[in-house]
């Protein structure tokens, strides 16, 4: 009997060090309250640049986000050939990882990646493949009817594709409905009443408004439909509109805006508080715009909100290197409540912010 527990306590060992080391620690596990918590996982678009061509790290985790010391606890390698966007939603208690596709590494999917209730570890699960998912660029999930909502946002494929049950799911997918959107220039995502918000890249930048993206039918024999927006949300003065967050409870949605060789300051998030208000117009403004030399903001491409009752911060992830924290109520030329260099990671380029508490339930 004494011999059966010892070898019972070994492989016990063996088994907690090999979930341990599932991940490149950045330090020791933190302690982690399961009912109220922040963390930011942070998508790094680098992939094999090393001299012996190596995958690189390519989502590391800030926790706790919302904290004094603002830097990793963790890092990890995801299946994605280069980090794209990247998503959480606590309902599927996963993130959702899709590839930047560049540079000559094409990787036409999307994978998921379960979360740790209470270490926050993340594990590689499955692979949701199609060659039409070139160029994913928004992510979203409707919880109710289990779709998970892929934009790929140009080239022939350009659309909005749904995913049922993405969870389990590993090899190649063929979406339960595949609404094209004949080359619409998109980038990001955002879910509220059955209605999709995409950014519109280029000239002219806005909003796009996608109504009904949950209950619109498709043809039986190919799953496949046009989709075209309801209306455009025109926002004068955009320059490169790319990824942004909605706040539900709050009201309100941040995008994030930069130009095109710009110095630094010249980036912009914008800021619509009672946005649900402005979903009818033609031509929106925003409540506020943090930019200017003192933010460091060059080219923001993704921004997360803590959308807790008590959730005070804004994050950005900056082309620059550079992830920025500031505070949601910000305006004009502040500076960054926190700064993180990524100099020596890589390239952020998506953010997923994981801040489940009962203030959070159906965001």
């Amino acid at each position: 009997m004494r011999k059966i527990s010892y070898i019972y306590k070994t492989f016990i060992a063996v088994a907690l060090l090999v979930g341990v080391y599932a991940c490149e620690r950045e330090d020791g596990e933190p302690d982690l309250d399961t009912k109220k918590f922040s963390r930011l996982y942070v998508s790094f678009e680098e992939y094999r640049t090393s001299s012996d061509n190596q995958t690189d790290t390519n989502l590391r985790v800030i926790f706790p986000a919302d904290s004094s010391e603002f830097d990793y606890a963790f890092s990890y390698v995801s299946n994605v050939k280069g980090g794209g966007p990247i998503y959480f939603n606590p309902f599927l208690q996963s993130l959702i990882h899709a590839s930047t596709n560049q540079d000559g590494y094409i990787d036409t999917s999307a994978y998921v990646l379960t979360v740790g209730e209470k270490t926050g570890l993340v594990t590689n699960r499955g692979r949701l493949g199609n060659r039409a998912f070139t160029y994913v660029k928004g992510i979203a999930y409707h919880s109710a009817s289990q779709h998970l909502l892929l934009v790929n946002g140009a080239g022939a494929t350009a659309g909005v594709y749904h995913i049922y049950r993405p969870l389990g799911r590993d090899g190649y997918i063929k979406p339960v409905k595949k609404l094209r959107t004949s080359g619409l220039p998109m980038w990001g995502a955002v879910y509220k009443d059955n209605q999709l918000f995409v950014t519109k890249r280029g000239e002219n930048g806005g909003i796009y408004v996608f109504d009904k993206i949950i209950t619109m039918g498709v043809s039986a024999a190919d799953s496949t439909a046009e989709l075209k927006p309801l209306r455009t949300l025109s926002i004068p003065g955009a320059n490169n509109l790319r990824g942004m967050a909605y706040d539900t409870t709050r009201n309100v949605l941040a995008v994030a805006d930069f130009v095109t060789g710009g110095a630094v300051g010249t980036g912009r998030i914008l800021i619509f508080e009672k946005f649900s208000e402005m979903t009818s117009q033609t031509t929106i403004t925003p409540t506020r715009i943090i930019t200017g030399p003192a933010t460091l903001l060059k080219e923001p491409v993704e921004v997360a909100l803590d959308t807790r009752s008590n959730g005070i911060y804004l994050y950005v992830a900056d082309r620059s290197k550079k992830i920025l924290r500031f505070k949601i109520s910000d305006n004009g030329n502040v500076v960054p409540d926190k700064e993180l260099d990524t100099s020596d990671e890589g390239t952020p380029v998506g953010l997923a912010l994981d801040t489940r508490d009962a203030s959070t339930l159906g965001q």
